[in-house]
């Protein structure tokens, strides 16, 4: 038998799972800081759950995991934590709106594999339910950006608006049923050559003025489309220009509009979105893909529902994989506090370990009787700040000699002190 992962697959060791697990614990604070609660949800649901919000033929339907249990039904490893959250809304009918939640948890994705993209992943969410106004997406992006300054990620976000992207679309001449379509290829703009991305286009029976129109339109300025558009009678231009206009105040009074940029041919490329749409990217580029993303998504869970009443819906999604791809880099990581060396002191070491561990400090005790050379060496290898090796003389005397093993200074501390020296360093 070959021992391997599946490609997208991946163990973590102790120093990469100390990382992931110091930045999901930043996410979840964050979240908690701005009024989202926690929920859980299956991670194996019905296939037709998971494939309700999507025509026959799109694209994330390919990458579902899918598996029949014992009674022959058809099952699916959840691609993500939208759709759970959608039946949680549909299940308990009792919720009080707005309802703010917040999930960290596995999803499965049968699709490429690329550095911070794999396929067994972590998603970290947070989405409300009950609020429709660019109030709460200008709050959700200022939280993205807080947060990732204090991951020590500092990005720019690109932003957008569905209806605008609609409205550009029909302004040309293009049918209603193929809105979804273009905006697909249009996602794809700043990804593409031009000859490609008209090729895409003309393969959706697009005409040559209708492309060219496109193609315009979608390197316009923001202030370009308040211009050119003022005086419009397209309510999806003038709804999706509002829209950008109230949230540019909002971008602006909050001090991060220097951190977003207007981008007309970002779309998210789901077609669950109706409004503003955001992504949000590494600015020194480290990694080109999206860090997170989000945005305004109204109609699902209304559909979902169906019970004659509106279920605005907005969220945004931490990537995990790339946030531990970036931080990894300088990952220096341990969990230790201090490594305590008996010799021959085994009972002495153990209760002041417990002593130590009662004041919730981390402590590491040798226990195979390593020379202490190789001890130094473990403790410089494992990133331990602190090691003290205690022999009879510092039983005796209460006084230990602690090393810092980034300063390679020795200091001496007394016993009863060592408590508040590990905590105040």
């Amino acid at each position: 038998m070959k021992l391997a992962n599946l490609k997208g697959c991946d163990d973590f060791l102790p120093k990469d799972e100390l990382l992931r697990n110091k930045i999901r614990s930043i996410l979840r604070i964050n979240f908690e800081k701005y009024g989202y609660m926690p929920i859980e949800t299956p991670i194996l649901n019905y296939y037709d759950l998971l494939a309700y919000k999507y025509e026959s033929d799109a694209e994330i339907l390919n990458e579902i995991y899918k598996l029949k249990d014992q009674g022959d039904r058809n099952l699916g490893l959840r691609y993500d934590l939208t759709v759970p959250f959608c039946k949680v809304i549909g299940l308990h009918k009792d919720l009080r709106m707005p309802f703010r939640r917040y999930e960290i948890g596995k999803v499965f994705r049968n699709g490429p594999v690329k550095l911070g993209r794999t396929r067994e992943f972590y998603q970290c969410d947070i989405d409300v339910v009950g609020i429709d106004n660019r109030y709460i997406e200008a709050e959700q992006i200022l939280m993205a950006i807080e947060t990732y300054k204090e991951l020590g990620i500092d990005v720019l976000v690109k932003y957008n608006n569905r209806k605008l992207m609609s409205g550009l679309i029909l302004e040309v001449g293009i049918e209603d049923s193929k809105i979804s379509s273009v905006i697909g290829v249009i996602d794809k703009m700043e990804k593409v050559s031009k000859l490609e991305l008209i090729e895409n286009l003309e393969k959706l029976k697009i005409t040559k003025e209708q492309i060219d129109s496109l193609m315009k339109y979608f390197t316009y300025s923001f202030d370009e489309f308040l211009n050119y558009f003022q005086n419009t009678n397209n309510a999806l231009i003038s709804e999706g220009i509002n829209e950008l206009t109230e949230l540019n105040t909002y971008l602006n009074e909050l001090g991060i509009f220097d951190d977003c940029i207007f981008s007309p041919t970002l779309a998210r490329g789901l077609t669950i979105y109706t409004g503003v749409v955001f992504e949000f990217y590494d600015k020194a580029l480290r990694i080109t893909s999206a860090l997170g993303a989000g945005g305004r998504y109204n109609k699902i869970i209304t559909d979902f529902m169906n019970n004659g009443n509106s279920y605005p819906a907005v969220g945004l999604s931490f990537g995990l994989e790339p946030i531990f791809a970036i931080l990894n880099e300088d990952n220096k990581e341990s969990n230790i506090d201090i490594y305590l060396v008996p010799l021959d002191t085994n009972i002495e070491t153990l209760k002041l370990a417990t002593k130590l561990r009662s004041e919730n400090l981390k402590v590491l005790i040798e226990m195979n009787k390593k020379k202490v050379s190789k001890c130094f060496e473990y403790a410089e290898s494992e990133n331990i700040l602190y090691i003290s090796i205690i022999g009879s003389n510092e039983i005796e005397s209460g006084i230990l000699r602690v090393k810092n093993m980034k300063t390679k200074e020795e200091i001496e501390i007394k016993i009863e002190d060592l408590v508040k020296f590990l905590k105040n360093n």
